[in-house]
């Protein structure tokens, strides 16, 4: 009898156990976790990225050409216009906590992310420099591949597409710097050089991200 009982307390405990584990709720996903809970992250990322956009009118404006100058207010303004929609919409997760205001947050801070790399790297390679067009690629690449257990498909969907914008408009400036005679030598040198490179690597992430996509979770 000493036997049995002895071996009846570690089941009946692990059967405890395994009761007090299935009544654990799953943990949230993270873009909930990133959800505002103080004022200062809600303006603290819009601010980061007004200022970013400011900086590349700045730059292009002053040390660039007339042609430089336009692309990067052609660049800056979107990027302005985001971030203000990134402020709105973080302040209304912050105001409501709500599950569907912090997916509404998620979502347009990975339409910002995404699409901010995109232009910056398209930007850089129109003006003619590689200043930017690698920063933007490697960052992309490491937003659409880090925690790639938890990445829903909303995040698979947009990376993908803005690879792909970023893969046409790579080739677009390869075919204009093979058959254009009337730009700068150097200018078409970055186009064709490094264009071509950014199109396919860019081609390649969104390949991948729309295979992944398709076996993402939805949230």
């Amino acid at each position: 009898m000493g036997l049995v009982g002895g071996q009846t307390g570690p089941m009946e405990t692990r059967d405890q156990d395994d009761v007090e584990h299935d009544d654990v709720e799953p943990a949230p996903p993270s873009w909930v976790l990133r959800t505002p809970t103080r004022q200062h992250e809600v303006w603290t990322v819009p601010l980061f990225t007004v200022a970013l956009a400011v900086a590349v009118v700045i730059v292009g404006v002053v040390v660039g050409s007339a042609f430089g100058a336009i692309v990067a207010i052609v660049t800056g303004g979107p990027v302005a216009v985001g971030a203000v929609v990134l402020a709105v919409a973080g302040r209304r997760a912050f105001v409501e906590q709500s599950r569907a205001a912090s997916w509404r947050f998620h979502q347009v801070g990975v339409l910002m992310a995404f699409g901010t790399g995109t232009l910056v790297a398209l930007a850089a390679l129109t003006v003619g420099t590689l200043l930017g067009i690698f920063p933007g690629v490697l960052g992309v690449s490491i937003v659409a591949f880090s925690n790639a257990r938890s990445v829903p498909r909303f995040d698979r969907l947009v990376a993908a597409v803005t690879a792909l914008v970023l893969a046409f408009g790579a080739a677009v400036l390869v075919v204009l710097g093979l058959t254009l005679q009337t730009i700068t030598a150097d200018r078409s040198a970055v186009w064709v050089g490094a264009g071509w490179f950014v199109a396919v690597i860019a081609a390649v992430v969104a390949v991948v991200q729309f295979r992944a996509a398709a076996r993402a979770p939805r949230d």
